[in-house]
C-alpha cells in the first residue's frame, strides 16, 4: 500500500479487539446514521450486530475476518468481509470509518485492502449491502469500482426493515511485478 498516508495502518483484528470495535461502531453509527434510519433502528442494530458475542462467534465460527485501520495508532475504522457459499464471491459485512475522517480516503484504504486480502483467498467478487438512502456510502462504493446488482428488503425483528441495495465488484488480482 504504496497511498497509505504516514502513521495509517491496516492491522488483522484479534478477540482481544473485538470489544474496541463494537466501541467504534456505536460511536460511529449514534454520529453517522441519525439522519439515515430511527434512532430505535440504530440500538436495535447494534446490539444485534455488534454485541461481543455476535462478533466473537462471526470471527470464530463464520470465519468472518476483522481488519483495523489505526491512524496514529489509534483505531479509527474497521472493516469485515468473509467468504459466502460460493468461494469465488466474498462479502464485505461492514466497513465504518470515524465520521471526522470521511473525505480523506482512508475508506477507500480499507476497502482495497480488503479486496486485496479476497483475492488472496481466491475471490473474484466482492459484494456488500449498504442502506439505499446512504447516499455517502453509495458515492464511496462506485467510485471504488462496485455496482448495484441488487435491491433487498429484509425484516430484521423488532419491527425493523434493512431496505439495501446489494453492490457487487469483480476483483482483480494484484499483478506480480517482473524484473528484467
Amino acid at each position: 500500500m504504496n497511498d497509505t498516508p504516514i502513521g495509517t495502518q491496516i492491522q488483522r483484528a484479534t478477540a482481544a479487539e473485538l470489544p474496541e470495535i463494537a466501541r467504534l461502531a456505536g460511536a460511529i453509527w449514534r454520529e453517522y446514521y441519525p439522519a439515515i434510519i430511527p434512532a430505535a433502528q440504530i440500538e436495535y442494530m447494534l446490539e444485534r450486530m455488534y454485541a461481543l458475542p455476535k462478533l466473537e462467534a462471526e470471527l470464530r465460527e463464520q470465519t468472518i475476518r476483522f481488519d483495523r485501520l489505526l491512524v496514529a495508532g489509534h483505531c479509527r475504522g474497521f472493516s469485515a468481509c468473509g467468504p459466502t457459499t460460493d468461494p469465488r464471491v466474498y462479502k464485505l459485512h461492514k466497513l465504518y470509518v470515524d465520521p471526522a475522517l470521511h473525505g480523506a480516503g482512508y475508506g477507500s484504504l480499507l476497502l482495497s485492502h480488503c479486496e486485496q486480502e479476497c483475492c488472496k483467498l481466491g475471490a473474484t467478487h466482492l459484494c456488500l449491502n449498504v442502506n439505499k438512502a446512504n447516499e455517502r456510502a453509495l458515492r464511496a462504493y462506485r467510485r471504488n469500482g462496485f455496482v448495484i446488482t441488487d435491491a433487498v428488503e429484509v425484516a430484521i425483528g423488532g419491527g425493523f426493515v434493512m431496505d439495501d441495495y446489494v453492490m457487487t465488484k469483480v476483483l482483480t488480482p494484484p499483478t506480480p511485478l517482473t524484473v528484467q
